[in-house]
């Protein structure tokens, strides 16, 4: 079950530890001294992990979907002023989608792991192309990151993505650290800021630690001010609320709910048609 090389510099991954995975499976995972990825063994029990694609202990994901929209809105904004097509790929339920086109956002989801609540009717189309993409909590469930990053980014024609995972620095965590999630054995890889640095250089982008668990990758030349603007913590709170204020009143919530409403409609006729027939 040895992983052999590291899907991101190919170099021989050496054994660090073995822990009990999902309470049943004992699993070795593997750490790479080149790019710093460490990661598990041949992940052959995600089809269990994955029952539910949302798992029963994940008690904080509406905080941190509220708090990651806020977080976005301020980077879309400074960086696109709020123009353009945005998509969350492996997005869940569509709850990030709904919070970001409630600020005025026009976002998309797509998930083939999960069904789509929120947003049901803005999922792209084959040809669709993005101006930024989003992959919240999605980097510590891939066996091959840099597959998965250069298939989204050649799929939508798109070169930025703003994503979440928490990473570590040096030395390799404690058995402790709550991020293994080794009861749902859905976390299987994991990273340094030096690993995502490394990893975005391959796919021809640069990598920005906007903090220890928000990072983002992009082809896009950032000046120091747009830099300074976007990662000073002291200026976020501030510059958030400039934003929020700047782009009061043009949620898509509304016009949503009228395209939804003459989608319905329009069903409704064309089902009756058809029985009259």
């Amino acid at each position: 079950m040895n992983p052999k090389n590291c899907p991101i510099s190919d170099k021989p991954m050496k054994p660090v530890f073995s822990e009990l995975v999902l309470g049943k499976y004992m699993v070795t995972y593997y750490y790479c001294e080149e790019s710093g990825l460490l990661k598990s063994e041949t992940p052959y029990w995600l089809d269990e992990a994955y029952q539910d694609a949302i798992a029963e202990t994940d008690t904080g994901i509406v905080m941190r979907n509220i708090a990651a929209s806020n977080f976005l809105e301020r980077i879309l904004h400074h960086l696109f002023r709020g123009e353009g097509k945005f998509l969350d790929v492996s997005g869940g339920y569509g709850l990030l989608t709904r919070l970001l086109r409630d600020k005025g956002f026009d976002c998309y989801t797509t998930d083939k792991y999960c069904k789509n609540i929120f947003v049901k009717a803005f999922e792209p189309e084959e040809g669709f192309q993005a101006n930024a993409l989003f992959a919240f909590e999605v980097l510590e469930h891939l066996e091959n990151p840099r597959q998965f990053l250069e298939e989204i980014f050649n799929r939508y024609n798109c070169k930025t993505l703003i994503f979440s995972t928490l990473t570590f620095s040096d030395r390799i965590p404690s058995r402790d650290w709550h991020y293994y999630s080794f009861e749902t054995g859905q976390h299987i890889t994991f990273y340094q800021p030096r690993t995502l640095a490394l990893l975005a250089e391959m796919v021809g982008t640069k990598y920005y630690m906007i903090g220890p668990d928000i990072h983002m990758m992009t082809d896009i030349p950032l000046s120091q001010a747009s830099r300074f603007f976007l990662f000073n913590k002291h200026l976020r709170k501030f510059y958030s609320l400039y934003v929020r204020w700047h782009r009061k009143g043009i949620s898509k919530n509304w016009d949503d709910y009228l395209l939804l409403k003459e989608r319905a409609k329009s069903s409704l006729s064309n089902s009756c048609i058809s029985t009259q027939r």
